[in-house]
């Protein structure tokens, strides 16, 4: 089994006192991996972590979302979609 750099607890001992798992994950900022039975079951984080990370992930969306615009503004002979595709009607019209 590969060892992990990172804190670790099991099920029991979280299951006993999860607010001590929470206060170690706060102090040190990281998260704290939870095994069961040599497996890892989940990562407790503290609230300021768990948004931290849901903000910087919503930040790098909007980066590769302008980027990805950005190229298609500069293909010089960008695909064009036909306005049915856009709309949704896919149907020949007779």
């Amino acid at each position: 089994m590969k060892t992990l750099n990172v804190p670790t607890t099991n099920m029991t001992t979280l299951k006993k006192s999860p607010t001590k798992a929470f206060e170690e994950a706060r102090k040190r900022k990281t998260g704290l991996y939870v095994f069961n039975r040599d497996t890892p079951a989940g990562v407790v984080l503290s609230v300021e972590d768990y948004e931290q990370l849901v903000n910087d992930n919503n930040a790098l969306q909007d980066k590769l979302y302008g980027l990805e615009i950005k190229s298609r503004l500069d293909e010089k002979n960008p695909d064009l979609i036909d306005e049915d595709k856009v709309d949704g009607n896919t149907l020949k019209k007779d």
